[in-house]
């Protein structure tokens, strides 16, 4: 067998780096996107993209705030409220959003 060239072995290894490198950057930005999703720091630029100026801490569910931004009302008797530590959920959950407990079906 003939002996690459240096740009061959160059390229061989370029082309390694790439394939071991490239996922783990893809799966880096996968977990800081979803990191930015769960701080809600998207849906705060969203509403000042908007003018919307209610503030995120005002909701418990970030389905309202999209609701709200969108000419919606978010319906407060459709939310029901945890036993053991107090969270607000929507109905038709079985689990509490913050404890985990078992919601009590009305």
């Amino acid at each position: 067998m003939d002996d690459p060239g240096p740009y061959a072995l160059l390229g061989r290894l370029a082309v390694a780096a790439f394939v071991m490198i490239a996922p783990t950057l893809c799966f880096l930005g996968l977990v800081r996107g979803l990191e930015r999703l769960r701080d809600d720091d998207l849906i705060t630029e969203w509403q000042r993209a908007r003018g919307i100026e209610h503030d995120v801490t005002e909701y418990d569910d970030v389905l309202a705030v999209l609701a709200s931004g969108a000419g919606v009302d978010a319906d407060s008797s459709s939310m029901v409220q945890c036993s053991a530590c107090g969270a607000v959920n929507r109905t038709g959950v079985t689990y509490c959003r913050d404890c985990q407990g078992r919601l009590r079906s009305s």
